[in-house]
Parts: structure tokens; C-alpha cells; sequence
């Protein structure tokens, strides 16, 4: 009796306290979501930074979502057959190609990072360019440039007229009796002229290059001559492009000789030479056009504006001293093509 006592104590006291199993996890405290809703979550303060990173992400995940669905759409209605062995559509496959983003942002992401990126210059911008209010502009010839002056003020006055609130930064690169080959080394090396020494012109890093023809101090009259001019205009463009890659370039043409009185006052030659001359001289004017209207590049072409109607050059153009170089209104007219080409080809802005 006392046994079966005993053994009911223990029955009881094991249904009241029960062992403690190895490995058991132990019973958690019940809450509800009444509580959980109740009780406030740790906040962290977020820095700007991390606020946008996040308005961004969020964006950015929108964008991905609404672009797969629109490719599922696509991919519905075209009916595109299955490529074999592919296990996913290609709207889940977005996410594997390239995709080359617009310069221009969404307004929305936009202001997103204009909070933090109002000074920053328009870093941010794609393909924002500074406002210039200062424009470098060199003419490379050979005396037809240099009798401009040194301080070019025809084309000065003409500018400052047409480009107002504009400064111009004018360099003369015209050297009496040299050929175009000599041009072509003053871009990249120092030259000397009347006593004055000359930085290579490409250092300045000109906004616009003005090139003259040389017609002038020209070589022969053969083709291979002209072949010879062609072929130094294209090195001459090709050494700027080189050297100053956002420089544009003009060719010029100057005024037209006359053969009746080419050179008279300094040169004094006979009829043939001067004719001959100035045969020569309007080969070349022309070869310069030539090369300009075949290859696209801005042409200020004073040398048609100054013919006359028996094809020679109208007096009022050309210097009566020397019957060779401008008169003051052969350089206004000069200044005036080059002007109406920067106007015509958007060069300043």
C-alpha cells in the first residue's frame, strides 16, 4: 500500500514539473501583434546622403519593374519564337544587357539629386557646356592677312557689332612672302617675323582658325602645284585637329587680283606677267574653294564677292599703291565673309 503510495506521488509530481529534454528550445513569452504595432522601433537619423541613396533606389527599382513589364508585354504581342535552351523570358534576362542610359535625366531623379549637387558646377549635367564670353581667333596667311594689322581692327569692329557682349582675343599669323608650306610650320614651331618672335600659333588653343589661301605666293601653275596646295590645306587642318581638337576651322579666300594692273607701283611687270600672274594667282584662290565646298569645311569667300563683271577685281578692293593687297575697304570686305561665316556656322554662341 505504502509502494503504490509512493509511485502515485511520483506520477503526480512528473505531470506537475515535467523533465527539461536535451535540445529543447524553450518556450517563448506569447505576444501579439497588438503589442508589436504598439511598441515603437528603434529610428536611426539618416543623412542626407543616405535619404536620397534610398529615394533613388526606390525609383530605380520602379523603373525596373515597369520596363519588365513592358518587355513582357512586347515579348506577348510580337510572339517571338523560343530561343532553344533559353529558361527565362527576356524580360527576366534584363538585367544581362547593356543598356546605355539618356543624357537627359528624369525630372524626378533630377530633383531627387539636385539637393545635394546645387554647387557643383553642373558636373552632373551631361553634356553641359560653360557659357564662353571670351573668344581667341587667329588668321594664318601671308601678306594679304598680315596688311590686315596687327591689331585686325576691321574684323574687331565687325565682330564686336555682330557678337555683342562677346570679348575676342585676335591674333594676326599673316607673314609677308611666305608660302602656305611655311604656314604650316608656324602652327607648331616659333617663328620670327620683322624682328618679332612668334609662339607656335596651336599653343594658344584658338577657338576659331582662320586659313588663307596663299594664292599670292603661290608655286607654278601646274596641276601638280595645285595638287600641292590641296594636299598642304589637308595638313594644315590636320595639325590643328592634332594639336587643339576643339579649334574650328575656316578656309578664306581673299580678293581677287586684276590682271590689268597686278602689282603696279611695286612690281611694274609687263602685260604677260601680269596676266599670267593673276591666271595663277585665281588657280589658287579657286583650288581653296574647291577643297572647301568637297569637303564640308566653313568657306569665307571675299574672292568672288570682290570680282567685277569682266571677271577681275574691282578696284575699290584692292590697294592703289601696290595694286596687290587690299584697300581698307578690301579688308572690311575681308572681315565682313569672315564674320557672315562664323554667323552662318554658329561658331560663337
Amino acid at each position: 500500500m505504502a509502494y503504490f503510495r509512493a509511485c502515485l506521488l511520483i506520477i503526480l509530481f512528473l505531470l506537475t514539473f515535467p523533465p527539461k529534454i536535451a535540445g529543447q528550445t524553450p518556450a517563448m513569452p506569447q505576444i501579439s501583434f497588438g503589442n508589436l504595432l504598439g511598441t515603437p522601433s528603434p529610428v536611426r537619423n539618416l543623412s542626407v546622403e543616405e535619404s536620397k541613396a534610398i529615394r533613388v533606389k526606390k525609383f530605380l527599382e520602379i523603373i525596373s519593374e515597369n520596363g519588365k513589364k513592358s518587355l513582357a508585354q512586347f515579348e506577348k504581342k510580337s510572339k517571338l519564337p523560343q530561343v532553344s535552351g533559353e529558361s527565362k523570358s527576356l524580360s527576366d534576362n534584363i538585367a544581362s544587357y547593356l543598356i546605355t542610359p539618356v543624357p537627359t535625366l528624369n525630372p524626378y531623379l533630377e530633383n531627387i539629386l539636385a539637393e545635394t549637387t546645387a554647387n557643383s558646377n553642373h558636373m552632373g549635367l551631361p553634356n553641359y557646356i560653360e557659357p564662353k564670353s571670351i573668344y581667341t581667333i587667329a588668321l594664318l596667311g601671308d601678306s594679304m592677312t598680315d596688311t590686315l594689322g596687327k591689331e585686325l581692327i576691321h574684323l574687331r569692329i565687325l565682330l564686336k557689332e555682330n557678337f555683342p557682349g562677346k570679348q575676342f582675343f585676335l591674333l594676326n599669323y599673316g607673314q609677308g612672302a611666305t608660302d602656305i608650306e611655311s604656314g604650316l610650320k608656324r602652327l607648331t614651331e616659333r617663328t620670327t617675323y620683322l624682328g618679332e618672335s612668334y609662339a607656335p600659333l596651336v599653343a594658344y588653343k584658338p577657338d576659331i582658325v582662320v586659313v588663307e589661301s596663299f594664292a599670292y605666293n603661290h608655286w607654278g601653275a601646274e596641276l601638280s602645284d595645285l595638287n600641292r596646295q590641296w594636299l598642304a590645306i589637308a595638313r594644315i587642318i590636320e595639325t590643328i585637329r592634332s594639336y587643339s581638337p576643339d579649334t574650328r576651322i575656316i578656309l578664306a579666300a581673299t580678293i581677287s587680283p586684276n590682271a590689268f594692273k597686278f602689282g603696279d607701283g611695286i612690281l611694274n611687270w609687263s602685260k604677260d606677267m601680269k596676266w599670267d600672274a593673276s591666271i595663277t594667282t585665281k588657280a589658287y584662290l579657286s583650288n581653296l574653294i574647291n577643297f572647301a565646298t568637297s569637303q564640308n569645311y566653313p568657306l569665307a569667300d571675299a574672292y568672288s564677292a570682290s570680282l567685277g563683271a569682266d571677271s577681275q577685281g574691282l578696284s575699290r578692293y584692292i590697294n592703289p599703291v601696290d595694286n596687290l593687297h587690299p584697300s581698307e575697304e578690301g579688308k572690311m570686305l575681308y572681315a565682313h565673309k569672315i564674320t557672315e561665316t562664323i554667323k552662318l556656322h554658329n561658331l560663337i554662341r
